[in-house]
């Protein structure tokens, strides 16, 4: 599961501005659901159910109607929140964007640690299952990274130079 999910984050983050075009073009063929949609779609009531069970009701979400599922976005104290279901209503993962001060502190301890030097500019949390993967970015006067942490263990996914 955990190479799974490394694999994944390295596929999304070096890919680079295909997977922003990517990401973009999924929006475009979304389709933002109304509340009569919702109580009409077996499944996305399931997935309603389902995130108000995992976050809470009153997130003010606005759903949307994805070429395979549904996605839920909103935003709760400066955090972006993503949630993604599939087809039938079941949840896939979640991805939550913010920056260092939202980030848990034994994360940014373990990424200050090694990258003292660096700034910490955004950060990428993906939920999948029971396993969580903080993708974070640095920032120095020479360099960029995006590293990836999960269970204590820190990897670099890329670097890119500012030359």
């Amino acid at each position: 599961m955990k190479k799974m999910i490394v694999v994944l984050l390295v596929v999304l983050f070096c890919s680079g501005s295909n997977a922003a075009n990517a990401q973009t073009q999924t929006l475009d063929k979304a389709v933002l659901l109304n509340t009569y949609a919702i109580r009409s779609d077996n499944a996305a009531v399931k997935a309603t159910r389902d995130l108000w069970k995992r976050v809470g009701e009153q997130k003010e979400e606005a759903w949307y109607k994805l070429p395979k599922g549904y996605l839920a976005v909103y935003t709760e104290d400066g955090i972006q929140n993503r949630y993604v279901y599939d087809s039938k209503g079941n949840w896939l993962y979640a991805l939550l964007t913010y920056t260092e001060k939202s980030l848990p502190a034994d994360v940014r301890g373990l990424v200050k640690s090694t990258y003292y030097d660096y700034s910490i500019g955004w950060v990428k949390e993906i939920r999948q299952g029971e396993a969580t993967v903080y993708v974070v970015h640095v920032e120095s006067d020479k360099e960029w990274k995006d590293l990836a942490v999960q269970d204590g263990q820190m990897q670099t996914l890329r670097t890119i130079s500012k030359r």
